[in-house]
């Protein structure tokens, strides 16, 4: 007799006696282990799959908390650590509460379903009270609930949160709107209304670098454990191999690597097989021409320029220009270094009273060395407030000029962005260094699309060029 075929006093006497043995220490003691009986309908002894069995048995021991996969495509990474790691929790623990998403409901309630298959066949009492396909329990209290991307998460009760795939296609994927709403999901509504004790597993193809793995690894890089397995290995691969060699040649061997380097192109392959998503290009700017640093140069001039807006989003598919102040510094070796990047979309008083907050952090930390340069609103009333924003911003003891930029946007860029192609500037940490770098590769300087942190950029390296003496405007001595 199987498992399977128990009566439902004997599964429950089951799910106890796996307690116990967990408490006792019996059970299998890695996931690797339980996965050649709990799921023998597939071979999981291939290099990629015990690799990833070791983070995630760190995962079952609490070592880790946050786990993040960049698997290539098509490489078994939702069998692996979705469905399986999810169903040998909930056997191991039947108390064990599992919350998992992605990108659309009726996925969430296939991978539901296929945990709660496995489970019932190993033995695992399910309640006959609460056994839908979108919410089911153990009879100790543990079980699963699947939710999708955008769903309403009014409380998070989980010990384990699975995120599989928030982002299910390439239009949502180059859609700004859409990867906000996602992280905004992924953010706000998950991880936020998390317990201390929830360990979160997160797993998506690299679809764009500003996707929520990218945002994650940019501004949350310590709290997560990054598992990055390319398809074709690259320099300083994680598994001993040597570049070129493939992540599962078994299964996925050559021929299937060109076919989908034929078939996807270089923008989609390098992102879903290789994980290293790059924006689209052939504009003025290109994402590989700005060199990173570790630290923000600790001598030289610095200018802050400021591009303005004053409109605050009011909705989802609002998507008004943004007020962005762009700092840069002149290093000692002639290069120009990207410090920081402010960047909001609020009301005009809201607007001014942030940038007075930006002023007493840039005047505490750059005392002496900075200047900020705001290009004036346009008529009369703009002017006006600008004139009001500038003395207080003087008041701080901050030198502020304006001005009213001449020429094209483009024309403006051209300097910048000659000197990124050369080499000649670098990036500062900061979470502001993708959404830079992605919209400078999309600037066409047409007035299409957001072009706020460019023109910032541009007027601020404009103003790196000219002697402090030389500065002789109006708005100086307001």
């Amino acid at each position: 007799m199987t498992t399977a075929e128990l009566s439902v006093a004997d599964r429950l006497e089951w799910s106890r006696c796996l307690l116990e043995l967990d408490r006792r220490g019996i059970l299998p003691p890695d996931f690797g282990s339980w996965l050649e009986v709990g799921r023998p309908d597939m071979r999981w002894d291939y290099p990629h799959f015990r690799y990833m069995q070791g983070a995630l048995d760190s995962v079952t021991a609490g070592a880790l908390k946050r786990v993040m996969f960049q698997v290539s495509v098509r490489h078994g990474k939702t069998e692996h650590n979705s469905i399986s790691y999810g169903a040998y929790r909930i056997e191991r623990q039947p108390t064990t509460r599992v919350l998992i998403g992605t990108y659309a409901q009726q996925q969430s309630r296939k991978l539901s379903r296929a945990i709660r298959r496995i489970v019932k066949a190993r033995g695992v009492a399910i309640s006959g009270d609460r056994d839908a396909v979108d919410e089911w329990e153990t009879l100790q209290g543990g079980g699963l609930r699947s939710v999708s991307s955008g769903s309403g998460t009014a409380s998070i009760n989980a010990d384990l949160i699975i995120i599989d795939d928030p982002i299910g296609s390439r239009a949502e994927a180059e859609s700004q709107a859409h990867r906000d709403r996602v992280w905004d999901w992924v953010t706000d509504d998950i991880l936020a209304r998390a317990e201390p004790h929830t360990q979160v597993l997160f797993s998506m193809p690299r679809w764009h670098p500003d996707d929520p793995a990218g945002r994650m690894q940019d501004r949350q890089a310590g709290r997560w454990h990054v598992v990055d397995l390319p398809g074709v290995a690259l320099e300083g691969d994680v598994l001993g191999r040597r570049p070129g060699e493939l992540l599962w040649p078994e299964l996925r061997p050559q021929q299937w690597v060109d076919g989908m380097r034929t078939d996807l192109g270089s923008y989609g392959f390098e992102s879903l097989v290789q994980c290293r998503p790059r924006p689209r290009e052939g504009g003025l700017f290109q994402w590989d021409w700005w060199g990173l640093v570790a630290g923000v140069p600790g001598v030289g001039p610095m200018v802050r320029y400021w591009d303005l807006a004053g409109t605050e989003k009011l909705t989802s598919s609002h998507d008004p220009d943004w007020s962005a102040g762009v700092l840069l510094c002149r290093m000692v070796d002639g290069r120009t270094a990207i410090v920081d990047v402010d960047r909001f979309r609020y009301s005009v008083a809201r607007r001014d009273a942030r940038m007075e907050e930006v002023a007493r952090e840039d005047i505490q930390r750059y005392y002496g060395r900075i200047t900020w340069w705001i290009e004036t609103e346009a008529g009369i009333q703009g002017k006006e407030r600008t004139q009001t924003l500038v003395r207080r911003l003087q008041n701080l003891g901050l030198t502020v000029y304006t001005e009213h930029p001449t020429g094209s946007k483009r024309s403006r860029a051209e300097p910048l962005a000659a000197a990124a192609e050369a080499g000649n500037v670098v990036l500062c940490p900061g979470p502001w260094r993708d959404p830079f770098r992605l919209e400078a590769c999309d600037f066409t300087g047409d007035d299409s699309g957001h072009d706020d942190q460019i023109d910032g950029g541009a007027g601020a390296y404009a103003k790196l060029g000219i002697p402090q003496a030389a500065m002789s405007f109006e708005s100086a001595r307001m």
